[in-house]
């Protein structure tokens, strides 16, 4: 009887296990309009706004999402494990892992040797130049599905949207990784505030 009952025990636990969804996929749908989403099915409806939503799917086994949209209709399959960005959007959009200070100094200033060098890997960024897996650079063409990372808790933050200035610990207690996204032109204003940053002041005059 013993026996018995320790194995009814376990059978709700074999069940969860089984229904179990296993690894997370995780999409990060980015549009211009209104997004409608219901399980796999993604539709966007024209509009002047940015919006995004958050897909997340389950299993080992590779999942298709189905996104209508004014840009077209398209079906892309997800078939690993991560996180990944879905751009229904006309323009293009770009992103890059963001490091965290390990000192959390975020006002410590930056030389002029560091800002240009800031400003040619962003130009570089709107073309597509810098980017690869290996330097965590991204471009993402409209209706173009792109893995960002293997990890499924990674925080990636879209055009339109501020990184935090407090980041909250991961609860794994593992780091923190962060990615930022922006529009092509999002980019080119920053890099021409940057460029203004690079102008030499005029020398003072000795009265």
């Amino acid at each position: 009887m013993m026996l018995k009952k320790t194995l009814l025990g376990l059978m709700p636990l074999a069940m969860l296990a089984a229904c179990g969804g296993g690894p997370e996929k995780k999409v990060l749908v980015m549009a211009k309009g209104t997004i409608k989403h219901t399980e796999n099915s993604i539709t966007v409806t024209d509009g002047s706004g940015y919006s995004e939503v958050e897909v997340t799917l389950k299993g080992n086994d590779k999942q298709t999402i189905d996104a209508t949209g004014p840009n077209g209709k398209v079906s892309i399959e997800v078939k690993d494990p991560g996180f990944y960005v879905l751009s229904l959007r006309a323009d293009t959009v770009v992103g890059s892992y963001q490091k965290l200070s390990a000192d959390g100094a975020g006002g410590k200033m930056i030389s002029q040797d560091d800002l240009k060098a800031k400003i040619d890997s962003l130009q570089k960024l709107t073309t597509g130049a810098n980017v690869s897996a290996a330097s965590r650079n991204f471009l993402v063409a409209t209706n173009q599905l792109v893995k960002v990372s293997d990890n499924a808790n990674a925080r990636i933050y879209g055009p339109f949207h501020k990184v935090p200035d407090v980041i909250e610990p991961s609860k794994d207690g593992k780091e923190v990784e962060i990615y930022k996204f922006s529009t092509n032109n999002e980019v080119r204003e920053l890099i021409g505030k940057l460029e203004k940053m690079t102008q030499a002041k005029p020398a003072e005059t000795k009265k």
